[in-house]
């Protein structure tokens, strides 16, 4: 059950260090150079540019999360609606004036560097489900139909660029924080039902593109899936290659060879995977499992549902996206273009991914804080 609200503490900056999560941090500090590491041995000509690349991002988002920590993550919940605006503007502007890759438009050229406005905004709208879900009765139907529309309008806006798999990553969340805040079984049951329904009339009417549709059929017989299907087969290959300790790090792979494409960014697993073999790669699901662990921690200590909501949220976030990424290349889960969250190259991810962090340090600080001064009884 969602702990009762509780009135915001005042305490020093040094006072907030003192309570920030150091397992949380130290967590974040590891996967962060576990991804520049992999970046660089992941490249070949170019791995100084990516692991260079890389750190900036690191920076960017540390440059961020510092004072995104030390703000009372609650003063967010003032600002859930012009934060929502924020993102539908910033979805509908990259259908406006996008750049386009690979056959979709997910791109906006912001001076030099082009950002990934469907990354932050999943950031965002965590913000906002848990504002809408912590002064409401979500069991309502009526607030649970509303709810579908505050999620639903982002959600199409990501599908439309196309971007399959951050759509389904918005699904994941609502769903778990509409349960975390107080949905009803039934409705999440007749939600999955719709989405099931949905689903196969997009596959019967032919409303997905078709490289989509092989994308989420690949997994099943990747040998008759075209291009798709000879991604995950050599993915595949790549992980059963490394072994217990993997090839190395300067070793001849399939990667090098131009035999694994997007190897390194959708399939940077596998190559990281064969050049560190089966230690390396549970040291890094290890070094997630910490992370997610740490984070459903904070949750169990906020004492406002805004900030349990805003941590399971989050969590949810990183666990989809570690899931489906590393099933995808291990051939068990649908092609879906999910990067692997720190590892995979992508500035906008990379970047988002420690202001997540920052804002869950945030929540840490003033739990902790008000945990000391008032124990629960």
């Amino acid at each position: 059950m969602i702990g009762r609200e509780a009135a915001p503490a005042s305490f020093s900056n040094l006072d907030r260090w003192r309570s920030a999560d150091p397992v949380l941090l130290l967590v974040t500090l590891l996967l962060s150079a576990y991804g520049i590491f992999a970046v660089y041995v992941a490249g070949t000509s170019d791995r100084e540019a990516y692991a260079v690349n890389q750190s900036i991002g690191f920076a960017v988002g540390l440059a961020g999360a510092i004072p995104l920590a030390l703000i009372d993550y609650r003063f967010w919940q003032r600002l859930v609606k012009p934060i929502y605006l924020c993102v539908l503007l910033m979805l509908l502007a990259v259908l406006v004036v996008g750049v386009a890759a690979g056959g979709a438009q997910r791109w906006i050229d912001v001076g030099p560097v082009q950002v990934q406005p469907s990354e932050f905004a999943k950031l965002m709208m965590v913000i906002v489900l848990a504002g809408y879900f912590a002064g409401r009765a979500v069991g309502d139907a009526g607030v649970f139909v509303r709810s579908l529309g505050v999620v639903g309008a982002p959600a199409l806006l990501v599908f439309l660029q196309p971007d399959l798999g951050t759509a389904l990553v918005f699904g994941a969340v609502f769903v778990v924080m509409a349960y975390v805040g107080g949905a009803r079984l039934w409705q999440l049951g007749a939600l999955g039902a719709a989405g099931a329904l949905a689903a196969a009339l997009a596959l019967r009417f032919r409303l997905l593109e078709e490289y989509q549709i092989a994308r989420l059929t690949a997994f099943l017989d990747p040998e008759s899936a075209g291009e798709i299907g000879y991604q995950v087969t050599q993915s595949k290959l790549a992980i059963g290659s490394g072994g217990l300790t993997g090839k190395g790090l300067d070793a001849t792979t399939l990667a090098n060879l131009g035999f694994l494409p997007e190897d390194h960014t959708d399939f940077i697993f596998a190559n990281l995977a064969e050049r560190v073999g089966f230690a390396g790669s549970f040291l890094l699901l290890l070094l997630f499992f910490l992370l997610i662990w740490r984070i459903l921690h904070i949750a169990t200590i906020s004492r406002d549902r805004f900030g349990v909501l805003i941590s399971v949220g989050v969590a949810t976030i990183f666990l989809f996206h570690v899931f489906v990424n590393v099933g995808m290349t291990m051939g068990i889960m649908p092609v879906t273009g999910i990067p692997l969250p720190f590892i995979s190259y992508g500035r906008s991810s990379l970047v988002v991914s420690v202001l997540s962090l920052g804002l869950l340090q945030s929540v840490a600080m003033r739990s902790r804080a008000e945990v000391a001064k008032h124990p629960k009884p």
